[in-house]
């Protein structure tokens, strides 16, 4: 029985093969299984497991790097969705009772990356970030891949252009092209497979109007026209099937802190904003699309945007124990559950932050206490299925 270890192995059409030109010899990908059994037997290794998984041999390495292997994840219902969280430290985890791991107080940044495993309920630091992120830097998806854009340097607090990217799939990181403009306290999302960034502030904290997108593959970056008001402070999200960018809410630079309730979207045809009038719910609100619609997470429910003429209308219940204006939400599993993070309200909370999970077929939350570690404030949040 072949080993599918070995010098000169690699991955064609009809599985793995040794040697060159006429000399190739097939080598099983699992000894004694047929290469379509053993895609799908890779396919059902738990994500947590893929960077060991890719080192057993070059074989295994390529396949799992195929779009076949992700059409075989999905077939074979082992998806898993992943919440990457932009987090500052817990100090109270230093105090917290039981072992610490790696990823103990000790080794946990003051502002990094954790993720979250919905499907597994996993908790853990992303291996490989960049040593220092920048404080407030925020997060956004594409696929597979998570850009870490932004955000103010942690020794002169002026924003930055920086942006990392991830390729969760495969667990390496990459410098990504700097944005255009260093700004922070942006809106921020995906839309038909492109970042968006728009507003925020610059150095001397003037709100911006200034927009940009960046594609993740291309690692390039294309100017877009400004807005028409300068948006600090402002929401970013995808709506419309997932292809417009829309920016709710800031405030400008004469008007510190007084959110404005309306809201801007580019439309991509026309390479122009529109503008929304009223979209905004109460102040601190957290947005996020659900299946094209725009729910937003208030202090007494989860709402709806129903249009201009219609408003608001009441879809859920309001996350238990959640404190309000604390808030940050996305969208996991193709529209089948919401997740919030937010503090515990009441003396209870101890200043630990949690996380809601919302079936949105059955309007039901259910509430994750974090370990202590990973129990600090939520900046930003993105969500991957891999």
């Amino acid at each position: 029985m072949r080993s599918p270890r070995g010098g000169g192995v690699g991955v064609g059409v009809g599985g793995c093969y040794r040697g060159s030109g006429a000399g190739q010899e097939h080598v099983d990908m699992i000894p004694g299984i047929p290469d379509d059994v053993a895609v799908d037997c890779l396919a059902r290794v738990p994500h947590a497991s893929h960077r060991a998984m890719r080192r057993v041999c070059r074989g295994w390495r390529s396949a799992a790097a195929t779009p076949a292997f992700a059409s075989a994840r999905a077939q074979a219902g082992a998806n898993e969705d992943l919440v990457y969280l932009m987090q500052f430290g817990n100090p109270s985890a230093a105090d917290a009772d039981g072992p610490k791991d790696d990823d103990g107080p000790a080794n946990t940044p003051a502002y990094g990356v954790a993720v979250y495993n919905v499907t597994t309920g996993e908790w853990r630091r992303e291996r490989g970030a960049p040593p220092v992120v920048p404080v407030f830097a925020q997060c956004a998806a594409v696929g597979t891949r998570l850009a870490v854009l932004g955000g103010w340097d942690p020794r002169t607090f002026e924003p930055v252009a920086d942006v990392h990217v991830l390729d969760a799939a495969t667990g390496l990181w990459r410098r990504g092209a700097p944005m255009r403009s260093a700004r922070s306290f942006f809106a921020c999302a995906e839309a038909g497979g492109k970042i968006y960034v728009a507003g925020g502030h610059d150095k001397h904290k003037n709100a911006l109007k200034t927009a940009e997108a960046y594609d993740p593959e291309a690692d390039a970056w294309d100017p877009l026209p400004d807005m028409s008001e300068e948006r600090d402070e402002c929401d970013g999200m995808a709506t419309v099937a997932g292809d417009r960018f829309l920016a709710v809410s800031g405030y400008r630079t004469a008007r510190q802190g007084g959110f404005e309730r309306d809201a801007e979207w580019f439309d991509p045809a026309a390479g122009a904003w529109r503008r929304l009038e009223r979209v905004r719910a109460p102040p601190s609100a957290a947005h996020v699309v659900v299946k094209g619609r725009v729910w937003c997470i208030e202090g007494n429910a989860v709402m709806e945007w129903m249009g201009m003429r219609r408003g608001w209308r009441e879809v859920g219940p309001y996350p238990p124990g959640l404190k309000a204006g604390t808030a940050r939400a996305v969208c996991v599993g193709g529209g089948e559950k919401v997740v919030v993070t937010g503090a515990l309200d009441g003396e209870g909370g101890g200043g630990r932050h949690a996380v809601w999970v919302f079936d949105v077929k059955t309007k039901s939350w259910t509430v994750v206490r974090p370990p202590p570690e990973f129990a600090g404030f939520v900046f930003s949040v993105a969500s991957v299925r891999i």
